[in-house]
């Protein structure tokens, strides 16, 4: 994991680095692979999940600022 503090993405490789060390360390078992890619996808999910919570914000914004305009009735939104 070290290799990957170089590239851009070096946020997302030390938290995903330092939480790997803490639940080895806690449990008192290695590293396992298949443990470290359920962890990876996990952070992926929660990321497109907010992300998609943040879209459908921003589209309630425009909707509503839509309805807000003079220029805008209801039937044309």
């Amino acid at each position: 994991m070290a290799i990957n503090s170089v590239n851009t993405y070096s946020r997302l490789s030390d938290s995903l680095e330092r939480e790997l060390v803490q639940a080895a360390n806690s449990t008192g078992q290695s590293y396992s692979g298949i443990e470290g890619l359920g962890m990876v996808f996990g952070y992926i999910g929660r990321a497109a999940s907010a992300f998609g919570r943040y879209l459908i914000l921003v589209a309630e914004a425009v909707h509503e600022a839509r309805l807000r305009d003079g220029r805008h009735t209801r039937f044309m939104c």
